[in-house]
């Protein structure tokens, strides 16, 4: 992905997948790699960074909140958190193969001074400075699985549901895209070479998603496959810019507003 001087930016987009692998630069100095990240799915908003430490520290990762989260740095792949490397290696012991249960997350809280985001959250942003404005429509959950005591998922996780269209599966989820003011995730960036005689890759506003299975593994949308090879191709080597979201908000708009008026 190439990242435009950051100079001349307030606030970036960022491809999740681009970012795993970066070094994660403590206030002290570098401290690992970027593994995972992990998002609320009531509100798809990134609430960690998972860190892989490896055989350095005894742990192979460790969870750091978004509150300490800063811009990266795309032209040396580095990723500033906003704590000390003793802060980071003494957070409580995560569990490798459990998932992250809220019990864990006040644990973890506690240790950083911090309040639960899911009692007093401050941090999805109603703004129409942003674009897209916030606060943003999250996909309905296809509430089919035995409940979990989390609220978490991963993009790891996520990476390679399948996107079915109103006739069909036409793709996966290839890749997220997420804005570092407040971390939401914006897009999905689907991938059709798996599924249909075309390849492309398109980005898709989580606005237009429909609902999410997570036993599926599955993302619904309300347009048809056609629809969707028709729209704004997405070039991973260039950076989201605003006339290229626009464009895809107004195709895909357009295209919404035509199915109503059919039906």
């Amino acid at each position: 992905m190439v990242v435009p001087e950051q100079k001349c930016f307030k606030h970036m987009k960022w491809s999740l997948k681009s970012l795993r692998g970066y070094s994660i630069e403590a206030m002290d100095g570098p401290k690992g790699k970027v593994r995972d990240f992990l998002f609320d799915e009531d509100r798809w908003v990134i609430r960690y960074l998972e860190a892989d430490y490896g055989r350095l520290f005894g742990k192979n990762k460790v969870l750091i909140p978004k509150t300490f989260m800063q811009m990266p740095d795309g032209h040396n792949e580095k990723f500033p958190v906003n704590l000390k490397g003793k802060d980071i290696e003494a957070c409580p012991g995560l569990d490798e193969k459990a998932p992250v249960s809220r019990a864990y997350e006040t644990e973890l809280n506690k240790h950083y001074g911090m309040e639960n985001y899911w009692i007093y959250d401050v941090s999805v942003i109603d703004s129409t400075m942003l674009y897209p404005p916030r606060p943003l429509k999250i996909p309905q959950k296809v509430l089919s699985e035995k409940r979990l005591d989390t609220s978490l998922r991963s993009f790891d996780e996520v990476k390679g549901y399948r996107i079915k269209a109103i006739d069909g599966i036409m793709g996966h989820i290839d890749d997220i895209i997420a804005e570092d003011k407040d971390w939401q995730l914006i897009y999905i960036i689907a991938d059709t070479s798996n599924w249909l005689p075309w390849s492309k890759k398109v980005m898709l506003p989580l606005d237009f998603l429909e609902d999410i299975s997570y036993v599926k593994q599955q993302v619904s949308i309300e347009l048809s496959k056609e629809s969707i090879k028709n729209a704004p191709e997405y070039d991973s080597s260039r950076p989201v810019e605003i006339q290229g979201e626009r464009a895809v908000y107004e195709y895909l708009t357009m295209l919404m507003l035509e199915r109503k008026e059919n039906n």
